[in-house]
């Protein structure tokens, strides 16, 4: 098993189809057929192997939605190595740790990405870097061009449980960990998206979210049935809904805030998408006033699945069906539901002994199937704690009807999700107490119709006097990426706290819920 064979056997297939068109690139607009895309990769997999990369070396990237990611990431793959996808939105330092916990022997950067980030290359043990889009390369770094050979190798033989990723998570304590893909998770997941987002002839993929995150895991899937991946190095609402009509896409991934800003762009009426048959979300809950509009704006396409990156997408799904009763008014309480279990996946409901629970009581949930991680990189304690009696520990609490269907409650891990993106309220909490005048603070996920949830701050001042919102505001810029700044700062004489002395968060969630709801 290797997943680029995927690649190669649709190149077969469909020699002059279109496999991928990258809307970003320098100079604009740039397509590849299946039988030019396999060759490129190809040549860039030989030129890995004469670099010495060998079987299991990591190959770190820090690149947007671009060509170079999808031909990167599938050479890797077919050179038998160890892809790594960094987030573009993180920091420096967090990139230096997990270019350097994963021990990579390359990084394949974008030029203006990397020269932010200058202590990324500099590491001592990084075996080369090559970047895109720069000028020309410092000494020591190469250019992106060569890494390709001039010929080309089959892709080499890796067993079903072989590492083919490690995507990084922050955890809600210390340093981001690697989450750990084997070939047979890559596939697996490949396969769901197959039954379950209905692809078909004429598939066109829009991928307007992160490659390094859901939008990703849609990219095997359409090389499968010999369809079209998009690529948009940029989210643009207005862009995107003329990209449905004017590129006849079939699907893409989107989180409910981006679905949000898509609402807001189109204004009322329903949206001119043609060919769109699967406009699937997930990442966070989506506010119910949210998913009724899309449904009259879109009509009975959407889906929703729910998964995290230890067990990715496909835990449970609510499906089309579902959605378009929903529409019709018929199931009102499915809009609150994350659906049903998907077919080769397990989930129970446990207590914290790991007990299972009767329908209808609230648990932690845990899940097991084939694309479930094989650990965390370098972290057997962590791991060995999440993967308790062989199931993925979530973190997330929730309980299932007498119809099977599972509804997401709260969450054991103190954890944001705003906009699709995990935001651990400790590493927000850290990063504002380095400020003088704050005493106390406590960072809380409130309820928004645009990102899900909107990442708050209740503090406590030092000096009695809370520090205005524009100060806070330019000390989090310099702090924090943009999408772990709180968007929101109430000033309070003391955090409410039971006897433990541990602070009562979801009072404060209700007490600032309702504030909200008033307009205060």
């Amino acid at each position: 098993m290797n997943l680029s064979l995927v690649l190669s056997r649709a190149a077969a297939q469909w020699p002059s189809g279109v496999a991928l068109v990258d809307l970003d690139a320098p100079g604009g607009r740039r397509e590849f057929t299946y039988e030019e895309f396999d060759v490129a990769v190809r040549r860039t997999a030989a030129g890995l192997r004469a670099l010495g990369l060998s079987d299991g070396d990591r190959v770190a990237m820090l690149l947007p939605n671009s060509w170079e990611f999808v031909q990167v990431f599938m050479a890797v793959a077919a050179a038998g190595g160890v892809a790594v996808p960094l987030n573009t939105r993180v920091l420096a330092d967090e990139h230096a740790h997990m270019v350097a916990d994963c021990g990579a022997r390359l990084l394949v950067a974008d030029g203006a990405l990397l020269e932010q980030r200058t202590s990324v290359a500099a590491l001592p043990d990084l075996g080369a870097v090559a970047v895109r889009l720069a000028r020309p390369p410092e000494p020591g770094v190469r250019a992106f061009e060569s890494l390709a050979a001039e010929g080309t190798m089959e892709s080499i033989a890796r067993a079903p449980s072989d590492l083919a990723s490690i995507f990084y998570t922050s955890g809600t304590t210390g340093k981001p960990k690697g989450v750990m893909l084997s070939h047979q998770a890559w596939m697996t997941i490949a396969d769901y998206a197959r039954r379950y987002l209905r692809y078909g002839d004429g598939e066109v993929t829009v991928h307007l979210a992160p490659l390094t995150h859901g939008s990703g895991f849609l990219l095997l899937p359409t090389i499968a049935v010999g369809g079209t991946a998009l690529l948009c190095s940029r989210f643009e609402p207005s862009r995107a809904l003329d990209l449905f009509s004017r590129e006849g896409v079939t699907n893409g991934f989107f989180v409910p805030s981006m679905i949000r800003m898509l609402l807001d762009s189109a204004g009322s009426g329903r949206a001119d998408a043609p060919s769109l048959r699967s406009l699937y979300y997930a990442g966070s809950s989506i506010d119910p006033d949210t998913l009724r509009a899309a449904l009259l704006l879109f009509g009975p396409v959407l889906i929703q699945s729910f998964g995290q990156a230890e067990i990715p997408m496909f835990v449970t799904v609510l499906d089309h069906q579902e959605h378009a009763r929903i529409a019709k008014g018929e199931t009102p309480h499915l809009m609150r539901s994350a659906g049903r279990r998907v077919d080769g996946a397990e989930v129970r409901i446990v207590d914290d002994d790991d007990r299972d629970l009767p329908v209808g009581e609230v648990g932690e949930i845990v899940a097991r199937g084939a694309h479930m991680m094989t650990g965390y990189w370098n972290r057997p304690d962590a791991t060995a704690d999440t993967l308790r009696g062989g199931w993925v520990h979530t973190g997330d609490v929730g309980r299932f009807d007498d119809a099977g269907y599972l509804y997401i409650v709260d969450r054991k891990k103190d954890m944001i999700i705003s906009g699709g993106s995990n935001v651990y309220a400790r590493e927000v909490e850290e990063a504002l107490l380095a400020m003088d005048s704050i005493r106390e603070v406590a960072v809380i996920g409130l309820p928004h119709p645009k990102w899900g949830e909107m990442v708050t701050a209740v503090l406590v001042s030092r000096t009695g006097q809370p520090v205005d919102d524009d100060a806070m505001e330019a000390f989090c810029r310099a702090s924090l990426p943009d999408y772990r700044r709180p968007k929101r700062f109430f000033w309070i004489d003391e955090l409410p706290r039971n006897s433990y002395g541990k602070v009562l968060k979801r009072e404060l969630r209700t007490r600032f819920t309702a504030a909200m709801e008033h307009g205060r």
